[in-house]
């Protein structure tokens, strides 16, 4: 690479890392600008607004709902003495202090671990609320020695409880009303029952609790009987523990009254009678087989003989066989091959049919065996349990006199527990506070809002839609319009030409698409860039045209073909020359399997006869290339070149070189000495602005003579969306004058 190519290429660089800046600077952010935008863009609105707007009902699919239940309390401003307990404990002031004491209490955490214990909502509650604390507990208990983690398992236990209070107080809304004796309560949760059960259940456990303060000064009036009581309990609880340990050291464990071992006897008799009804019945098989078989007539006509299968499919087979045999004997005579062969298949199934038999006989034998030593078990089983029954009588008499006291200590407690409630009841009080309107289900979920979080989803799509249409506007860097190419490149748009169809390219008719087709669009396109090649300088047309763009896939080269059968379908005399040393596409474009290239001219290998390939229809002469040359640039530069475009020259009216792309190799700097114009071919929408300027600045730089450039396979139908101006706008207005 020389020096203007290495300057040119830093150049480019410095282009890459301010294309941002420098791009926002040339977009026109004008009205009109925008709405085109808007109009070309309107897909990637809608998608973003469709992507939101799924993605928030996949959300309340997947949200769990919340359900809110609300109550009321009152907190009253009266008191009605029932008994004398005011005497021990004074009724609660209606004042707003004391009023947003109560409402501490109710959002209390000793209030809410009453609540969950009574409910038992430790482990729905646990999933909820912060765990962190349990989790940190619980890795502490498993790193640490075992003797202290009896120690450490409480402190698990009380983070347990917390995260649950924590979950529950956190859900859980009390306030007080303005100007008012009410509180109002309100519990969300994503259970419906459990919201209003949560919610009762609290105000239940804080009334309870009111009662309990109150109930405290009277309790000690019943000191007494409350001492006594849990004496008597211990002493029942001797009395049953007493029982039971009687019951398990005799083995006197008993089911619905009855003794265990008593069950135990009762279901051995059973099966001991069970067992020897089978005993009886397979002796009477067995002995009925060897009567038959004593009598000499066998067990074959055992009912365990007759009612086998497989036995009956080999008496049938051998009826069979007999039955062949004797048609066989009638025919051919007792020595007979085949007769010997049946006689054979018969002695075969005979002693198939004994073996089963004796298999059979067996099966009995060994079945009276198995019965017998069931019997013989279950005999034992019977004796050992008898004479262990008979020695549990006289602790079954121990037993009843140990149940007789522990019923009379029972008796006892019950009778005191009853004179207990009595005198609790005796010490009732009313409470401070009373339930205005319970917790009712909720009839539907407080949250999420269904209306209100599809409204912001739509915002959200759409402010990210609006967004990414300015992105992807920012971040096109490619030419859309001409104004942007004369702009950008300072260099004249001599024509535009649009995409070939899709079936024209898949069926390989793009080399000879302006014949073919000499009245469509694209030929229109190119014969405007022609007229403005040869208006470009009028005094002296060019004859050796150079095609070139900054990197492959610009259509160049068959925009160099369609431009040399189009001049000379007019009867000129035209030359095509692929100088694309490296990646030669003409010859694989018009269908030619040249043996000899360019290269191979010019370094006098071949004779310009053997590689000059001429088409029928148009006489277009071409000189194709073969790939992989090694010494491009330094062949397309040799004297030889020059020798052979003086020649051609005063052979041919046109000459047309396809070149390398400039950016890519310095080989069509190097052809652009020997050639008259040139042409550089941009793709619309692809190729960066950068890239096409730089490329534009190199051939300047060497003195190209750049004759202007041609936006090459355009969207038609795209384009109009970018601006009112170019070809593509009106491209559907007068497109009628194409026949094809």
């Amino acid at each position: 690479m020389n020096t203007a190519q290495r300057t040119v290429w830093s150049d480019f660089v410095y282009a890459t890392r301010s294309q941002f800046s420098t791009h926002m600077q040339g977009v026109d952010w004008s009205m009109n600008s925008t709405l085109s935008m808007i109009h070309r863009r309107w897909m990637v609105l809608v998608a973003s607004i469709v992507l939101a707007m799924g993605l928030a009902i996949a959300l309340l699919f997947v949200i769990q709902p919340q359900y809110t239940a609300q109550a009321l309390m009152q907190i009253n401003t009266r008191s009605e003495q029932v008994t004398k307990v005011e005497d021990v404990v004074s009724s609660l002031a209606s004042t707003d202090a004391a009023i947003r004491t109560e409402v501490d209490v109710l959002t209390s955490r000793k209030l809410a671990a009453r609540v969950i214990n009574k409910l038992n909502l430790q482990d729905e509650l646990i999933h909820q609320g912060s765990f962190f604390s349990y989790l940190k507990s619980a890795i502490k208990l498993m790193i640490m020695p075992v003797a202290e983690q009896n120690a450490e398992k409480d402190l698990v236990e009380d983070a347990r409880m917390s995260s649950a209070i924590n979950a529950l107080l956190k859900n859980l809304e009390v306030s007080q009303t303005p100007r008012s004796y009410s509180i109002k309560l309100s519990y969300t949760s994503p259970d419906r029952e459990m919201s209003a059960t949560v919610l009762n259940t609290l105000m239940d456990e804080y009334l309870n609790n009111q009662l309990e303060e109150r109930f405290e000064a009277t309790r000690r009036a019943s000191a007494w009987m409350d001492d006594r009581l849990s004496k008597m309990q211990k002493q029942v609880q001797a009395s049953d523990i007493a029982v039971q340990k009687f019951r398990e050291a005799n083995n006197l464990t008993s089911a619905k009254g009855v003794l265990l071992s008593e069950q135990q006897l009762s279901e051995l008799n059973s099966q001991l009678i069970l067992a020897r009804t089978e005993l009886a019945e397979v002796q009477a098989k067995n002995n009925q087989a060897r009567r038959l078989q004593q009598s000499g007539r066998g067990i074959e006509s055992a009912a365990e003989v007759l009612n086998n299968s497989l036995i009956s499919s080999l008496r049938q087979q051998e009826t069979e066989v007999r039955r062949e045999m004797a048609e066989l004997a009638s025919r051919y005579g007792e020595k007979h091959p085949r007769m010997i062969t049946v006689r054979n298949q018969l002695g075969d199934l005979r002693r198939k049919i004994n073996e089963e038999i004796t298999k059979i006989q067996g099966s009995l034998e060994n079945n009276v065996a198995v019965s017998q030593a069931r019997v013989n078990t279950l005999q034992e089983q019977l004796t050992t349990l008898e004479s262990k029954t008979y020695l549990g009588n006289d602790a079954s008499v121990r037993l009843a006199e140990l149940e007789r006291q522990a019923e009379a200590s029972r008796t006892l407690y019950e009778s005191f527990l009853a004179r207990s409630k009595e005198l609790a009841q005796m010490d009732f009080a009313q409470t401070d506070a009373r339930i205005i309107s319970s917790a009712e289900l909720p009839l539907g979920p407080s949250s999420p809002n269904k209306p209100l979080f599809l409204a912001i989803a739509f915002i959200i799509g759409a402010a990210i839609g609006v967004g990414l249409m300015f992105l992807l506007e920012l971040l096109d860097s490619g030419f859309r319009t001409s104004n942007q190419m004369e702009q950008d490149l300072n260099t004249p748009l001599l024509g535009v030409l649009g995409e070939l169809p899709q079936e024209d390219s898949e069926a390989g008719n793009l080399a000879n698409y302006v014949v073919m087709k000499p009245t469509s669009a694209f030929t229109e396109g190119l014969r405007a860039v022609r007229t403005a090649m040869q208006f470009s300088n009028p005094d002296k047309p060019a004859q050796v045209v150079l095609i070139s763009s900054s990197i492959p896939e610009e259509g160049k080269s068959l925009f160099s073909i369609s431009l040399a059968q189009l001049t000379a379908q007019s009867g000129k005399r035209v030359l095509l020359v692929d100088a694309d040393m490296r990646r030669p596409s003409v010859s694989n474009q018009l269908g030619l399997k040249p043996k000899a290239g360019l290269a191979e001219l010019l370094v006098a290998q071949v004779k310009m006869k053997d590689v000059v390939h001429t088409l029928t229809e148009t006489k277009l002469d071409v000189i194709p290339s073969l790939p992989n040359s090694q010494f491009s640039q330094e062949l397309l530069g040799s004297q030889k070149m020059r020798d052979l475009l003086a020649d051609w020259r005063k052979t041919y009216d046109m000459i047309v070189i396809d070149s390398p792309p400039v950016m890519a190799v310095s080989d069509a700097i190097t052809l652009s000495g020997l050639a008259d114009s040139m042409l550089f071919m941009v793709r619309w929408g692809s190729t960066p602005r950068a890239l096409a300027a730089n490329a534009i600045k190199l051939l300047r730089s060497t003195h190209a003579p750049l004759t202007g450039t041609v936006m090459t396979r355009v969207d038609l139908n795209r384009q109009a969306s970018y601006t009112n101006g170019d070809y593509g706008y009106y491209h559907g207005k007068y497109k009628g004058y194409y026949t094809e």
